[in-house]
C-alpha cells in the first residue's frame, strides 16, 4: 500500500502540473489575443494593456479567501472546481462585442484563477516529503511557462485558422479539460499534524502577521516578481534600444532567458534537496544575489559582450531571476503553520500579484525619470539585494535565539 501511496504521489504531481499549465495557457494566453482585439475594436495601447492586466487583477480579489477555503475542506473541489470555472468565464467572451465587456469576462477568469496557484502548492506539500519536495514544487512550477509558452505559439496560428472565437473556445476547453482532470484523479491527503481547531479569517490572518519571520520572505517574493515581471515587460525593449540588438534577436534571447528560467525552477529546487538537504533559505539567498548581480552586469557591460557570451549571461540571468520561485514556493508552505499552508501561500501570493501588476509601470517610469535602462536596473539590483539581506538577517537572528534557548 505504501508502495502504491509513492507511486501515486507522483500522479498527483503530473496532475497538478497539466492543471497549472491548463490554467495559464487561458490567463498567459490573454497577451497574445489582446493583440487580436485591439485591432478588432480599435484600442488604444491603455486599453489593450488593461485587457492583459485584469485577468492578473482578479487573483487579488480570490487568493485570500480561496486559501482558507483549502485548509478547510481541501484541494479537489477548490483547485478542480476552479478550473472549470475558469473556462466557463472564457466561453463568455465568445459572445464579446464590446471592449467593457469583454474586460469584465476577463476579469471574472482572473478570479477563478486564484485557485490554481495556492492549490496546487499546497498539494505538493501535503504529498511529498521533505527530501523530494524542492523537486516537486520546481517540476510543478514548471506548469505556468509551459502553459505561457503554448499559449504564445498556439493561439495566433488558432488565430488566423479559425479566428479568436475558436481561440477562445480551445482556451475554455483547455481550463475545463485541466479541472475535469484534477477533480477526477486528485485524492486528498490529509497532514497527520492538523489539528481539529478551527479560526475565522480575521484570526488566521492575525497568527500568520504574528510570525515575523514570514515577513523578509514576503519581500523577497515582491522584490523577485517585481524583476521577473520587468524582464517579461521590458527586457526586449532595452535589448533593441540600448544594445541595438534587432527585433528577431531580441525575441531569440528573451526565449532563451525564459528557457533559463524554466531550468532554474527544477535545478534550483534539487538542488535545495539534495545539495543543502531541504535548506531552502541558503539557495534562495545565493540565488538574489546572483541575480542582483547579473542585472546590473547586463545593464552596463551587455553591450561589450560578443553574441554567444550574452546569450549565456542571459540563460543565466533567467536561471536565477526566474528560477528562484520554486524554492520561495516552497519554503513559505513549510515555514506555514500546518493548518493555514493555503492561507499563507496565498498570502505571499497576493502579495506578489499586486507587484505583477506594478512592477512594469513601476520601471517603465523609472527610465522615462532617468532616462536610464542601466540606472533603472541598478534601483531594482539594489531593492532586491535588501531582500536577500533581509534574508540572512532573519536567518542568523533565529540561529542566536536557538543557541540562546538551548
Amino acid at each position: 500500500m505504501s508502495r502504491q501511496k509513492a507511486s501515486y504521489k507522483w500522479m498527483i504531481l503530473f496532475i497538478a502540473t497539466l492543471s497549472q499549465a491548463c490554467a495559464t495557457f487561458v490567463t498567459y494566453g490573454v497577451g497574445p489575443l489582446a493583440a487580436f482585439w485591439q485591432r478588432l475594436y480599435d484600442l488604444s495601447q491603455f486599453q489593450t494593456g488593461l485587457l492583459v492586466s485584469s485577468v492578473q487583477i482578479g487573483p487579488i480579489f480570490s487568493m485570500l479567501l480561496f486559501g482558507n477555503w483549502m485548509d478547510q475542506y481541501g484541494e479537489r473541489w477548490l483547485v478542480g472546481g476552479g478550473s472549470i470555472l475558469l473556462g466557463i468565464s472564457m466561453l463568455f467572451a465568445y459572445s464579446a462585442d464590446h471592449y467593457l465587456y469583454l474586460t469584465g469576462v476577463l476579469l471574472a477568469a482572473g478570479v477563478w484563477y486564484g485557485t490554481a496557484q495556492p492549490g496546487g502548492s499546497k498539494a505538493v506539500v501535503k504529498w511529498f516529503p521533505s527530501h523530494h519536495r524542492g523537486l516537486a514544487m520546481g517540476i510543478r512550477q514548471t506548469g505556468i511557462p509551459i502553459g505561457g509558452a503554448v499559449a504564445s505559439a498556439a493561439l495566433p496560428l488558432l488565430f488566423y485558422q479559425y479566428g479568436w472565437h475558436g481561440a477562445v473556445l480551445v482556451q475554455a476547453a483547455a481550463a475545463i479539460g485541466g479541472g475535469l482532470l484534477f477533480f477526477v484523479f486528485y485524492r486528498e491527503q490529509s497532514s497527520s499534524s492538523e489539528k481539529k481547531e478551527t479560526f475565522t479569517l480575521r484570526q488566521k490572518i492575525k497568527r500568520i502577521s504574528q510570525d515575523k519571520t514570514l515577513y523578509p520572505l514576503f519581500f523577497v517574493g515582491v522584490s523577485m516578481i517585481s524583476l521577473q515581471m520587468i524582464i517579461v515587460a521590458h527586457f526586449m525593449s532595452y535589448l533593441t534600444k540600448a544594445i541595438k540588438m534587432d527585433f528577431a534577436s531580441a525575441g531569440i534571447m528573451l526565449s532563451i532567458t525564459l528557457l533559463g528560467g524554466m531550468v532554474g525552477r527544477i535545478v534550483l529546487a534539487w538542488v535545495s534537496d539534495y545539495v543543502y538537504n531541504g535548506n531552502r533559505r541558503t539557495p534562495l539567498q545565493v540565488t538574489v544575489w546572483i541575480a542582483a548581480g547579473l542585472i546590473i552586469a547586463i545593464s552596463y557591460i551587455g553591450f561589450t559582450l560578443p553574441f554567444w557570451l550574452l546569450t549565456a549571461v542571459c540563460f543565466s540571468l533567467g536561471f536565477f531571476a526566474i528560477g528562484w520561485f520554486s524554492l520561495f514556493i516552497v519554503l513559505i508552505a513549510e515555514k506555514a503553520d500546518d493548518r493555514f499552508i493555503g492561507l499563507t501561500v496565498s498570502i505571499a501570493l497576493t502579495l506578489n500579484q499586486f507587484a505583477i501588476v506594478l512592477a512594469p509601470i513601476w520601471f517603465g517610469l523609472l527610465v522615462d525619470w532617468l532616462r536610464s535602462y542601466a540606472l533603472a536596473f541598478s534601483t531594482i539590483a539594489c531593492f532586491i539585494a535588501c531582500g536577500g539581506i533581509w534574508l540572512k538577517k532573519e536567518q542568523v537572528h533565529s540561529f542566536l535565539n536557538k543557541n540562546v534557548t538551548k
